[in-house]
């Protein structure tokens, strides 16, 4: 056994054995995903994030305890104790949930140390100048904040704040139709000698030259996310915007070009369905000859979700993971995102870690989900909770959904995805399968590995 990849050394630290039980049976633990290609036999351990090297004769002795578990002398026989070491394989009794709950209780508690909120998801306005096809938020009241209630945002902020520097994540609608009132904002935080850095999702058809450079400076913005779905006439025909000789491809792609010059990280997200996905790699081709120039651009495709005329299947992830080797081949996906998983995450969304995130709308209402700005108010940023009921049903800790203790991407997921979670889709354990795959396959080809800042 060699370790291709090293795990969270947090998580290694509360579950790695230091001795074996020499009366017990083992099995493979749920956690452990196995992977062969050429020759190669890989083990990824998805608690950990650990990815293992086995030896043929490893492997083989490995793959015998599907059919049934083994004694300690097996175990030993084979060579296999450092991956009951590892928990790459348990004790028939061991109870893998119950270590998973115990690994989140563990490091939550160990994160409570600062009290407070440490990110902010604010709406500026819940406008836009597109309507695309697959939008979450059609029929939403179109909603732009005051100067009073972005007054308040900023006391809020100072009342509620943890110490340090803070995340403020810019969101719409497009937050670019209220960037007089983000600006706003920004100034008052700044006057305040609040320590902030921003990120903000945008269709990027807004951006001018002038207003690049005040959201490099004035809104101390690190990261910008944008969706681009397609070629010219592809991503017209998807984001349908309200005025295309004013918004359109064009002024995107100039956006994206102002943005990058002030230095300001872009992630380019190609959202993907089996209408669109047989003319990705010719879009690709258009995205190297339009941003090929630019080094801190980078790409990803991501599949729709919540739309149930474009439904994702595991043909449709196939296809994608062929098509994220040929942008990477041409150079358009630099960053390896599929790889982007070294970490396990304690809270997998704002709506998971409620105690240090919030979400303030544009007319100073408190919600816990950037796709659910509307369902899921529990009070303002005037009264404080106005709805206990609510607030306590989002507060609590939920039950993990029966179908999900049997998957082993658990630790890489939220255990109220299928209950509460309006992304989730029941084709969430192929899409990991493709995405697990994808990153062991280019981890065999020795190519870098990112950390994941999306």
């Amino acid at each position: 056994m060699i370790i291709l990849k090293k795990g969270d050394e947090r998580v290694a630290k509360i579950i790695n054995k230091k001795n074996i039980n020499t009366n017990a049976a083992y099995r493979i633990s749920l956690f452990t995903y196995p992977y062969s290609e050429n020759g190669r036999y890989l083990i990824k351990n998805t608690l950990t994030h650990e990815v293992a090297e086995l030896t043929e004769a490893e492997w083989t002795a490995f793959q015998q305890l599907k059919n049934a578990p083994a004694d300690y002398d097996y175990i030993a026989d084979n060579g296999l104790q450092q991956l009951v070491l590892s928990r790459y394989i348990v004790e028939m009794e061991h109870d893998d949930i119950k270590q998973y709950k115990n690994v989140v209780y563990i490091l939550k508690t160990m994160a409570k140390t600062n009290h407070g909120y440490s990110s902010y998801i604010i709406w500026p306005t819940t406008s836009c100048n597109a309507r695309c096809i697959y939008c979450f938020e059609e029929g939403f009241k179109s909603r732009t904040m005051t100067t009073q209630t972005a007054d308040r945002v900023i006391e809020f902020i100072k009342e509620t704040k943890q110490g340090g520097k803070i995340k403020i994540k810019w969101f719409g609608g497009e937050p670019l139709l209220g960037h007089k009132m983000i600006s706003y904002m920004c100034r008052k935080l700044k006057e305040s000698d609040i320590e902030f850095e921003s990120t903000m999702i945008t269709n990027c058809s807004l951006v001018t030259e002038k207003l690049a450079k005040e959201i490099s400076e004035l809104w101390n913005m690190k990261r910008i996310q944008v969706s681009l779905d397609g070629d010219k006439a592809d991503y017209e025909k998807r984001k349908c915007y309200c005025d295309t000789k004013k918004y359109n491809y064009d002024t995107a792609i100039s956006g994206i070009r102002f943005l990058a010059s002030e230095g300001i990280k872009v992630n380019l997200r190609c959202n993907v369905d089996n209408n669109n996905i047989d003319g990705l790699a010719k879009f690709a081709d258009q995205m190297k000859a339009d941003l090929g120039d630019i080094q801190n651009i980078d790409m990803y495709l991501s599949p729709l979700y919540g739309v149930d005329e474009c439904r994702p299947s595991e043909e449709l992830f196939k296809k994608m993971a062929v098509l994220t080797d040929y942008f990477a081949s041409i150079g358009v996906i630099k960053g390896g995102f599929f790889n982007k998983d070294s970490k396990f995450k304690v809270n997998y969304c704002m709506a998971d870690s409620m105690d240090k995130t919030i979400g303030i709308g544009p007319d100073g209402e408190l919600n816990n989900c950037d796709s659910l700005l509307e369902q899921n108010v529990w009070g303002n940023i005037f009264d404080g909770v106005t709805n206990q009921t609510k607030f306590n049903e989002l507060y609590s800790s939920a039950e993990i959904d029966e179908r999900c203790k049997k998957c082993c991407f658990l630790p890489q997921c939220t255990p109220f995805y299928r209950q509460r979670c309006p992304l989730y889709i029941s084709e969430c354990y192929e899409y990991k399968c493709m995405r697990t795959e994808y990153s062991l396959h280019t981890l065999l080809k020795g190519e870098p590995e990112t950390e994941d800042d999306n």
